[in-house]
């Protein structure tokens, strides 16, 4: 069965256990900005909540979110 397995440099993020001999298919992809150590974290959770971006987040009607999803639901006529 295929399996996708997260991996930086120099390892797997997560173990890998293979049984037998497979193939294996490798997507490099755009670096890294943030280190690894704080990617994931609580610390970086907060400092992305307390940033400019968040703060000037437009605030949602949720009467208007709720109709948006309704006729979404709606929409494909099933």
């Amino acid at each position: 069965m295929p399996q996708a397995i997260e991996a930086e440099q120099p390892g797997c993020a997560e173990p890998v256990r293979l049984t037998s001999t497979v193939r294996a298919v490798v997507t490099i992809l755009s670096p890294i900005e943030t280190p690894v150590s704080v990617r994931g974290s609580g610390v970086a959770l907060l400092d992305l909540l307390d940033s400019p971006t968040f703060a000037n987040a437009p605030v949602g009607n949720p009467e208007q979110m709720e109709r948006d999803i309704a006729a979404n639901r709606d929409a494909w006529g099933d």
